[in-house]
């Protein structure tokens, strides 16, 4: 009697005759058979293993010497990928769950030792604002009695010369200035050697720190295709300025024709990333990220409403509006992005001050790009 054909790869290795999955193979017949199957007079003298068993048995590297039907040998190698797939996938799972808890072990190392540092500059500053006083303090003592001697001298000078002659007499018999020397305070030192050494470790560690922020900060790149066409690139196109003419590009669907709106060529979806921007002291910038499905063409408002997340000095004043007005104009921005916290956040990268971020911010797992604004101003500059 011949042998119903086996169940066609892709519509699901069920035994046609039984309607059971196909989890037995039948070494005399060759083809792989169901649990009812093997129980049958057809197959009760014959040799029967299981699937996976005949699987690793019949590995692709010793098929060709093997005499095994076609079909059969088609759903032995289908099954073999298969459980290489999924072998691929527990592995990758399991990969993805340690590096997972490693960046947590070294954004909980990070916050740590940022708050250390804090600490330990915090109490610098104090002792040098102490020292600061203590030296204040006695330079002013010090400052009155000159002040008094002065005048005591000055006093001295307006009485008759026959007073005068008897206090020089008077003088030349008090004990020598060496003595009144001895009297004196010792001379202020401005910082002790410990002090110093303490300032030097801040700045060691500022220095070590800053080398981690460059291994970590992303390499962003401007992409030309959708520049605005009064905005002009750099050849390395890290940098970018308002141009004083129109420019005749092609008006391809990426670019920006309205605004002075320029965006990075890299895409985030997920993660944490940042970014340095060289900003001047001047106005009429903008940085921060867009939506990748931002409007092109025509008016676009600076807002969330429109996809962009974006912190600038305008010529009216710092927008968002509601952003305190930094004391001092910053001329280096950190762009913080945080994919999966929503947050995006700005930073003075000088002085690493928090100057704006965003409300839980929604961006809809899309992916977002840098974006930069420039109107009347010098350049915007990549680091």
């Amino acid at each position: 009697q011949p042998r119903p054909p086996a169940t066609p790869i892709g519509k699901g290795k069920i035994c046609e005759k039984h309607q059971e999955p196909l989890k037995l193979f039948c070494k005399e017949d060759e083809s792989p058979i169901c649990v009812v199957c093997d129980r049958s007079k057809e197959h009760k003298s014959h040799e029967v293993v299981p699937l996976e068993e005949a699987s690793q048995e019949y590995k692709v590297g010793n098929l060709s010497g093997f005499p095994l039907g076609m079909e059969a040998r088609c759903l032995i190698l289908a099954h073999c990928s298969l459980l290489s797939i999924s072998l691929l996938q527990k592995q990758t799972v399991a990969e993805r769950e340690k590096m997972v808890a490693e960046i947590r072990r070294l954004h909980q190392f990070l916050e740590e030792q940022e708050k250390r540092i804090l600490a330990q500059m915090a109490e610098v500053e104090k002792e040098i604002a102490a020292k600061r006083e203590e030296h204040l303090a006695r330079l002013s003592r010090e400052l009155s009695s000159l002040d008094s001697l002065i005048r005591e001298m000055e006093e001295k000078l307006q009485e008759p010369e026959s007073e005068l002659l008897q206090v020089r007499m008077v003088t030349c018999s008090s004990p020598p200035r060496s003595q009144e020397k001895e009297n004196l305070e010792d001379p202020p030192v401005a910082f002790p050697p410990a002090l110093k050494w303490r300032i030097w470790d801040v700045c060691d560690m500022s220095l070590f720190l800053d080398g981690v922020m460059k291994k970590f900060r992303e390499n962003v790149t401007l992409d030309p295709d959708t520049a605005n066409p009064y905005l002009i690139l750099s050849e390395d196109r890290k940098s970018v300025r308002e141009g004083d003419f129109y420019q005749d590009l092609p008006d391809n669907p990426e670019r920006f024709d309205t605004h002075g709106f320029v965006l990075g060529c890299e895409g985030f979806t997920s993660g944490r990333h940042f970014w340095e921007v060289t900003v001047g002291r001047e106005e009429g910038w903008g940085v921060g990220v867009a939506r990748k499905s931002v409007k092109r063409k025509g008016v676009v408002s600076f807002d969330a409403t429109e996809g962009i997340w974006c912190f600038g000095n305008w010529v009216f004043g710092y927008d968002p509006h509601e952003a305190p007005v930094p004391s001092e104009k910053p001329k280096r921005i950190r762009v913080a992005l945080n994919c999966e916290g929503g947050q995006m956040s700005f930073y003075d990268a000088d002085t690493a001050a928090l100057l704006y971020t965003f409300p839980a911010a929604s961006f809809s797992g899309e992916t977002l790009q840098p974006l930069f604004y420039v109107r009347k101003t010098e350049n915007l500059t990549l680091s």
